[in-house]
């Protein structure tokens, strides 16, 4: 089945992984050292969607896995490539365009590509990219 794209229509990367447990430790204490807020587990995404425009296969991946607490706290960001797990945390400030407009962009300052508000969903069956199992322990 052929989904209908618009001409010039641009789309976010859309990759998908999950987050592996230590990686899931690493985010809460690095959330956790010293702002003043407390994080539990319950505030870490288990799983990440690169959410930058779609790009080559040998740029990085980024997906938000924690979003800090307070006025300008900004946003923990796993990274990851193609075939491998994400074993990269790192806090970027949040990116400033569409904040007078109330419609603020979702990524990171600096981001490349497309604000988040220009960019659609890939136009993929869920089926055909599923998440990558993990063996059983």
């Amino acid at each position: 089945m052929d989904v209908p794209v618009k001409r010039a229509q641009r789309f976010i990367c859309g990759r998908r992984t999950l987050v592996p447990a230590a990686l899931g430790h690493t985010v809460l204490e690095l959330a956790n050292a010293g702002n003043g807020y407390v994080y539990t587990r319950d505030d870490v995404s288990i799983s990440l969607v690169c959410t930058i425009e779609a790009h080559p296969a040998s740029r990085i991946h980024h997906g938000a896995v924690l979003n800090l607490r307070g006025r300008e706290a900004g946003t923990l960001w796993a990274q990851w490539r193609d075939r491998s797990d994400p074993t990269t945390v790192v806090e970027k400030a949040d990116c400033s365009a569409g904040r007078e407009a109330d419609n603020s962009c979702s990524e990171f300052k600096g981001h490349p590509g497309g604000h988040s508000w220009e960019l659609d969903d890939p136009p993929r069956i869920a089926a055909e990219f599923p998440l990558p199992r993990r063996p059983a322990p």
